[in-house]
């Protein structure tokens, strides 16, 4: 039992690793990981309705199985590569996209789920024990699903990624059919001939992975960034990208960008434009700022611009990044650091590489400024950095006299993803009891859109309508009837219910088409 044993495991490992491989990746291109993960789980479960009905036609199992591996082991390794150049074609036909993806997944889930049946179908025909077969069979199916649920976010996905993961599920696969061709009872000519398959097609495909692999991935790369990529690396957390060209460069996390460098400006003075207001405006002993997640430090930058005016202040800056690749790009980057000025190295800046949320929960500092700079919550992970019980923790975390600011997303297109932002900060507010001024404000950024931005002042003596006269006619305080929505049809973001997702996919939906 001890071969058939290992087949049974390492099967169940690049199924459930694949699995989850496939649903990343279908949310990172697609946003929605809940949606992903439900619709690839679903139609994994449709592939098991269907070998349960293919499995009774199927006579010489050996043979099958052999082939199915090495299909398997084939489809694997060029899968990821595949589904992303045709993303890249329907980027514009998200739909259809869709479609083709859930059908792949079927083809793949038809294979795997074929496994099993002629697993059993070997195992009861060798030991003649249904009540065994059916015992080893999924009790070892089962560790496998586990160690495979362990590996893909512990080591595979942090170190080798997706397409790298993609070709050493595929490695095992061969592993499995060579195994399975030595212990099966087939002749010993077609024995050798699988063989000879077997190892031609590994040695055909490890060259191409030795000499081909980067360069599929670099003209991937060039087609769907356009400009030159001047750095690229994969961290834990993401894939990061930085391209140039002539004086444009642009920063991308996951195949989405977070700035240019030619309107980034915009931007950050809209995010900093409060925090600089408190600053001229403070007179205490030390002043203490929280950044949560910008890493290229261009905030930072404004707010050391801002801060080398005031004489004699004693401050200092945190930042928290999860990512220590981004921190680590501002830092020492030349054309980051050119670009923030390189604010990494002022005495006064403090990195935390930490989640943001957790960060809070452990942190008793009070602060009078806190900045917050997530990306969209295009994800659960990123929901909860939008829900009334983190906006409830940073409440806890400013001083009597503070101000709290968060980026909220595109002002035109996601308008009820940004009502619900407004909406849950009012309604933690509320729930403190705090005495409170929220207020939203936009800006036009020409490579992302109008932008919103929401401040949370908790500051009785501060003159609003001096501090809300526009900058040069940078930041409008003023909304039109097209950004205007009742608001009793928005609902509160919460991490038990995170509805921002869904008003952010609707964003997208309508964006795409």
């Amino acid at each position: 039992m001890f071969i058939p044993g290992i087949i049974i495991i390492i099967t169940a490992t690049c199924w459930i690793i694949y699995e989850l491989l496939l649903s990343t990746l279908s949310s990172y291109l697609l946003w929605n990981s809940i949606l992903q993960f439900s619709l690839t789980i679903g139609f994994f479960l449709l592939g098991l309705w269907i070998w349960s009905f293919l499995a009774k036609f199927v006579k010489n199992y050996e043979k099958i199985f052999i082939i199915i591996e090495t299909i398997l082991a084939i489809i694997w390794w060029g899968s990821i590569i595949l589904i992303k150049w045709i993303y890249l074609y329907l980027i514009n036909y998200l739909f259809i996209f869709q479609f083709f993806y859930l059908l792949f997944v079927v083809l793949i889930w038809i294979l795997i789920w074929l496994e099993i049946p002629l697993i059993w179908i070997f195992l009861n025909k060798k030991y003649q024990n249904f009540q065994k077969t059916i015992w080893n069979l999924l009790s070892l199916d089962y560790i496998g699903s586990l160690i495979g649920t362990i590996l893909f976010p512990v080591l595979l996905l942090p170190w080798l990624w997706l397409t790298y993961t993609a070709i050493a599920v595929w490695i095992f696969n061969l592993i499995v059919s060579i195994i399975f061709i030595i212990i099966s009872s087939i002749s010993t000519k077609e024995k050798i001939k699988f063989l000879i398959i077997n190892f031609l097609g590994l040695i055909l495909l490890l060259w191409i992975y030795l000499f081909g692999i980067k360069k599929i991935e670099k003209i991937w790369d060039h087609f769907f960034y356009w400009e030159p990529i001047v750095y690229s690396t994969q961290s834990p957390y993401q894939k990061i990208v930085i391209t140039q060209r002539w004086n444009d460069i642009r920063l991308y996390l996951n195949w989405h960008l977070q700035f240019l460098s030619l309107d980034e400006r915009r931007y950050h003075t809209s995010l900093t434009y409060f925090a600089k207001k408190f600053i001229e405006n403070f007179s205490g002993k030390k002043l203490k700022i929280l950044i949560l997640w910008w890493g290229d430090w261009l905030a930072v930058r404004n707010l050391l611009e801002c801060l080398s005016k005031k004489k004699n202040i004693n401050y200092q800056i945190t930042i928290v990044d999860l990512d220590p690749y981004v921190t680590n790009l501002a830092k020492n980057f030349p054309l980051l650091v050119k670009l923030n000025k390189n604010s990494l190295n002022n005495p006064h800046i403090k990195i935390i590489n930490q989640d943001a949320f957790k960060f809070l929960l452990q942190n008793k500092n009070k602060y009078h400024i806190i900045i917050a700079d997530f990306p969209d919550p295009r994800n659960i992970e990123l929901a909860k950095l939008y829900s009334t019980e983190f906006y409830s923790i940073v409440i806890n975390h400013l001083k009597e006299n503070g101000i709290f600011t968060t980026q909220a997303s595109n002002a035109f297109f996601s308008k009820e993803a940004f009502w619900s932002i407004y909406k849950t900060i009012n309604f933690a507010i509320n729930k403190k009891g705090t005495t409170f001024k929220v207020v939203p404000y936009h800006t036009y950024i020409p490579s992302f859109g109008d932008w919103w931005f929401v401040s949370l002042i908790l500051w009785n003596s501060v003159n609003f309508y001096t501090w809300t006269q526009a900058l040069s006619g940078l930041i409008n305080f003023q909304f039109d009837k097209d950004y205007i929505i009742n608001l009793q049809n928005i609902k509160i973001n919460s991490i038990e219910n995170p509805i921002i997702i869904q008003y952010y996919v609707q964003w997208y939906k309508r964006f795409s088409q």
